[in-house]
């Protein structure tokens, strides 16, 4: 994987399927996540983001289904708090509040016009 500018749009290819990988979108809606359940500022989310390895650009399917193999907010959390972080009472994932993150994510989507982080299809 290499760091380029973040982009939607990337498609990708396995012997069984194909799909979009829409980093730029995944990476925002990571950076909101930690805004509002880590309580930062938004530009501090932006910096921790650039210093891991998720803003680098993928280069294969399989680089994409680590990236999407966990939820955004594991990713958000995970950056924020660091590794094992879930030891430390932080939920590793939204289950305990599935139906606020739920609707927050659509509105985030939508007011910031992003992507669903892939959209998958059969070859």
């Amino acid at each position: 994987m290499k760091n380029k500018t973040l982009q939607d749009n990337l498609p990708f290819k396995d012997e069984d399927e194909s799909l979009i990988f829409n980093h730029y979108s995944f990476c925002e809606l990571i950076k909101h996540i930690m805004v509002k359940y880590g309580k930062i500022p938004y530009q501090e989310a932006n910096e921790k983001l650039k210093q891991s390895f998720l803003i680098n650009t993928p280069n294969t399917f399989e680089d994409v289904y680590q990236l999407t193999h966990e939820l955004e907010y594991h990713w958000a959390m995970l950056l924020l708090h660091g590794n094992m972080y879930w030891t430390k009472g932080i939920p590793s994932d939204f289950n305990g509040f599935k139906d606020e993150y739920i609707k927050w994510e659509k509105e985030i989507i939508k007011k910031y016009n992003l992507k669903k982080t892939c959209e998958y299809s059969s070859l």
